[in-house]
């Protein structure tokens, strides 16, 4: 909003990254939960993979993709305290955020493929399922 309101298309440009690198994330992140249904320390469901690690680290993924190394250093500093403080509150294991911060670098790092194809699909499956692929050009 900032960006578009102060005509700052960098900015502007930036806000829409964050925005979709989060989206993508949360979108592989409750397909997962959905689909795995692992239980938490605590006893509760859905532990597998840790939502906060993943958007956590989209956020910091897309910020360094925009700002470079120097921006986002405080970012994924954050992120890492994000995922590991999930531990000790036994809200999560340690793979659960592990795979969280790998969901999160994915997707911050496909929202950010400035000019190239957009490599996750989602696509519908016979009998009312839905797939996300991902597909990866080899060059030769």
């Amino acid at each position: 909003v900032v960006g578009r309101v102060k005509d700052e298309p960098k900015v502007s440009h930036l806000g829409m990254d964050l925005i979709q690198a989060l989206a993508i994330s949360e979108g592989i992140t409750q397909a997962i939960k959905f689909s795995v249904r692992r239980e938490r320390p605590d006893g509760t469901s859905n532990s597998f993979p840790s939502g906060h690690a993943a958007d956590t680290f989209a956020f910091a993924t897309a910020l360094e993709r925009h700002l470079g190394w120097k921006g986002a250093v405080p970012a994924y500093i954050f992120s890492s305290y994000v995922a590991i403080s999930r531990l000790p509150a036994n809200r999560h294991w340690l793979s659960d955020a592990v795979f969280g911060s790998a969901v999160g670098i994915i997707a911050g790092r496909t929202v950010t493929r400035h000019g190239r194809a957009f490599p996750i699909e989602v696509a519908s499956v016979p009998g009312g399922g839905v797939a996300i692929l991902y597909s990866r050009r080899l060059q030769d």
